[in-house]
């Protein structure tokens, strides 16, 4: 059994991909990426048929374009990691992290690691204002609701053991995966472990997909699985 699974969901990232590929083979840990190209209409497609003979990756592919979370979904079944962990395509977070993230579950200090962009730190610079002020929002109304004391709870470095993300099954087939994992997650008592990661925001003009309706959708998201997920 591999001891990371590494799940990368890519919707037209013909500028990253093969980038973000490369930091991830980098890192010396026993490892499997399982990248699922989620209907690119760009040059993306084509960057990776020509990895499709690489061992280490699994690389499939959604006809059409279905979100972040259905490629995460899609990734969960094929994944036979022991950890599983999420890395976008877009280069925000680095794979560096990956060792000091999983550490604590192979150690059994921890059952469920997030990688906090903002533990220890204020505001971060090159994040709008208004994407930073919809993450401290929800990052208070989660804490509240489930009576948590996080500090990111939409950071994608999302790690645990596979199989605690499988019996989360996931319905979100969008961005909102993200906040429905972290709700489901404390719903259950998992404690979730916060380690400080660096962060380098994108905007909308580089790429950057998050839209303010996702942020509605957050919090619908977080007072549905409160009060009516049942575990």
């Amino acid at each position: 059994m591999k001891t990371l699974s590494v799940i990368i969901p890519v919707y037209n990232e013909q500028d990253t991909i093969l980038k973000i590929i490369k930091k991830v083979k980098d890192i010396s840990i026993n490892k499997e990426l399982i990248i699922v190209d989620d209907g690119s209409t760009d040059n993306t497609p084509t960057l990776l048929n020509k990895l499709r003979k690489d061992p280490e990756i699994r690389i499939i592919t959604h006809d059409k374009n279905r979100g972040r979370g259905a490629g995460i979904k899609t990734a969960l079944e094929h994944a036979q990691g022991l950890i599983t962990i999420f890395q976008d395509a877009d280069l925000e977070l680095d794979p560096s992290h990956y060792t000091r993230l999983i550490q604590p579950i192979l150690e059994d200090e921890a059952e469920v690691v997030f990688g906090s962009r903002f533990l220890g730190k204020g505001f971060i610079q090159g994040m709008g204002i208004g994407a930073y002020i919809a993450n401290l929002i929800l990052v208070e109304l989660t804490d509240r609701l489930f009576k948590a004391n996080l500090t990111d709870v939409l950071t994608m470095f999302q790690v645990t053991k596979t199989n605690i993300f499988r019996e989360l099954d996931i319905q979100s087939d969008r961005w909102g995966s993200t906040i429905e994992i972290t709700a489901k997650l404390l719903k259950k008592k998992y404690k979730i472990y916060e380690i400080p990661v660096e962060y380098i925001p994108r905007r909308k003009e580089t790429g950057k997909k998050v839209r303010w309706s996702d942020f509605y959708s957050c919090v619908s998201a977080l007072i549905r699985y409160r009060f009516f997920y049942k575990n």
